[in-house]
């Protein structure tokens, strides 16, 4: 990042908020992009999954104006999947680090598809 900043190139900061602060918020969107098959072994109550490999292809499938949090495992694919949001016209995503990882150690309740 010090290289592209002092290259002159633009670039944007996004939020970071805590498992805490997602269970506490009642008006964000989870986004669950980790794999299917990690989706399936439990996420957020409530959350949307877009898993990360194919979140180009459905990001006109979400809304824009609604306010996101990605998540993943711990946190590298969630940043990835902020910065493609808000590059695509999301202004109202966040990024929540350490994830699901940080979720379960908070001990906060797991929902899983029925």
């Amino acid at each position: 990042m010090a290289a592209w900043r002092e290259a002159g190139r633009e670039f944007a900061q996004i939020p970071q908020i805590s498992v805490h602060e997602l269970n506490d918020a009642e008006d964000l969107q989870p986004l669950d992009v980790r794999k299917p098959d990690e989706w399936e072994d439990g996420h957020v109550p409530g959350a949307r999954h877009a898993f990360l490999g194919e979140l180009r292809d459905e990001i006109d499938n979400l809304d824009r104006a609604a306010p996101y949090a990605t998540y993943c495992a711990s946190g590298f694919r969630a940043s990835i999947a902020a910065s493609l949001l808000k590059k695509n016209g999301f202004d109202k995503v966040r990024n929540v680090p350490g994830s699901w990882k940080a979720w379960q150690a908070a001990g906060y309740e797991i929902e899983k598809p029925s």
